[in-house]
């Protein structure tokens, strides 16, 4: 519980003496006694829900104004109600007035980018875990400790629940939360006021331009991330175009890393090995060399390796100590992960879904591919159409047969989807098209061979498949799994 007056003093003043417990901005949610941010959402608006708030017991609520002169006014002729000007906008700020202690225990890490947010976060949760503490990770997979993750249904939740669940981590003395930053939640405020100490970024390629409409507006977002005055260390990529000019302005925030051995980089990797059990590197910092050994697949793991290392380096931890516990990481569910058959062929589950992500699995296949490289890929419905005749052509690039499906269609006709992808081929009658993934991939597994790789992009970690606005059951990495032990 918290004096609404003190929760209130950083905006305005208020003379009242209640007092409330946990904000939410879910009418459902409210706790007896507790504190209803009534704001317009996307699809609903919560101002319509204050009613509902009170009867579940709310003992007051703010209410979302766009009016400056609004700001602060006290209705109590049902229930308590204060005018809040563009609360929208400072639910964050809200939340952690009310949530985070002085004591703060959990150190926050921050990962933005197009691709490789997932496994940046679970290889640091999971580093962070080898060396005996503590750790959890936010993001698109869920919520919570490795082996207990709770899934949110957004990359980034909404900004009170994010405050919410921090506050909780801290006071389970959870040493190190690694959070994926999207660019919506960044523009939309959700992380406003996380006290992020290290922000990350790994890449930036075309994704999400049905909601930001230009690729320098994408970029603007995730940009915010390295501007939160909380953040002490900037891990920037290097390698990629974007990264490489926020280091320069980024000055002595900023720690970069490198794959192609830019001198500029705190941390590079040099002399990279790809095998069949995974890959080899030298890892070059500013005070020594060391080797890392991976089970991990393609070059984009070793930079995601290099990003989540140079994380923990900048927070103070032992780089010979990482490298050492190395080899003990484990693949995240559905990125890269390789599922071997008795017959000799393998399954690659990944979730590439962008033009980018589908060069970068494919690129890392094929340095672990001895026979004919497969790709199956298809493109999510009510999303950027431009990216799918890109995704084809990438596909029958670096590909040597590719199969085009069915991913998320959501409202769209599938065999549209499958249309605009055709566009992007140069020799379309020499791709496979099948409307139904499961059948699909099926029909691929019955043309492998021994030494073939068939990757599987874009589904990865999900379990369902989104048709016609509703979600049906669909595991494509139990699939690969049956499939490999039921191949002869």
């Amino acid at each position: 519980m918290i004096l609404l007056k003190d929760l209130l003093a950083p905006w305005f003043h208020y003379a009242g003496n209640e007092s409330v417990a946990a904000p939410t901005i879910d009418s459902r949610k409210v706790v007896n006694g507790g504190l209803f941010l009534a704001v317009p959402g996307y699809r609903v608006d919560g101002r319509e829900y204050i009613a509902a708030a009170q009867s579940n017991g709310a003992t007051a609520v703010l209410r979302h104004t766009d009016v400056p002169d609004e700001h602060g006014h006290v209705h109590r002729e049902n229930g308590l109600v204060i005018d809040f000007f563009q609360l929208n906008r400072q639910l964050s700020a809200v939340a952690a007035q009310f949530f985070l202690p002085k004591g703060w225990h959990t150190r926050v890490v921050g990962v933005t980018g197009t691709n490789g947010k997932t496994s940046v976060t679970q290889l640091i949760a999971q580093w962070v875990e080898l060396l005996g503490q503590q750790a959890t990770v936010m993001g698109t997979i869920g919520n919570g400790r490795l082996n207990q993750l709770i899934d949110t249904g957004n990359t980034t939740a909404d900004a009170v629940t994010v405050i919410t669940q921090l506050n909780d981590m801290s006071q389970q003395q959870i040493d190190v939360c690694a959070m994926e930053v999207s660019s919506h939640g960044l523009v939309q405020g959700r992380v406003d006021a996380v006290p992020f100490e290290v922000a990350v970024f790994t890449n930036l390629s075309r994704d999400h331009l049905d909601f930001h409409h230009s690729m320098e507006a994408y970029a603007a977002a995730k940009r915010r991330l390295m501007a939160f005055p909380s953040v002490k260390h900037a891990v920037i990529n290097l390698d990629d175009s974007v990264g490489a000019a926020w280091f320069q302005e980024l000055g002595e925030l900023a720690l970069g890393f490198s794959l192609q051995n830019d001198t500029s980089a705190t941390i590079r990797a040099h002399s990279a090995h790809y095998h069949h059990a995974g890959m080899t590197a030298q890892i070059l910092w500013p005070e020594g060399m060391g080797t890392l050994n991976t089970s991990l697949l393609g070059e984009f793991n070793l930079a995601n390796l290099l990003a989540a290392l140079s994380t923990l380096y900048a927070m103070g931890y032992s780089m010979p100590q990482l490298l050492e516990l190395a080899p003990r990481l484990q693949p995240v569910a559905g990125r890269m992960e390789c599922f071997t058959a008795a017959a000799g062929y393998s399954i690659v589950v990944d979730y590439a879904h962008t033009p980018d992500g589908l060069d970068k699995a494919l690129q890392a296949a094929r340095s672990h591919c001895d026979g004919t490289l497969w790709c199956l890929f298809g493109c999510g419905g009510d999303r950027d159409k431009g990216k799918r005749p890109q995704m084809g052509a990438i596909a029958e690039r670096l590909a040597d047969r590719i199969m085009v499906t069915s991913d998320n269609v959501r409202s769209e006709d599938p065999v549209a989807i499958l249309d605009d992808i055709r566009a992007g081929l140069l020799q379309p009658d020499a791709a496979l098209f099948e409307v139904d993934r499961e059948t699909a991939i099926k029909q691929v597994v019955a043309l492998a061979k021994p030494g073939d790789v068939i990757l599987l992009a874009g589904k990865g970690h999900e379990t369902y498949q989104e048709i016609n606005g509703k979600r049906r059951h669909y595991d494509e990495r139990a699939l690969a799994q049956q499939l490999c032990g039921g191949h002869e």
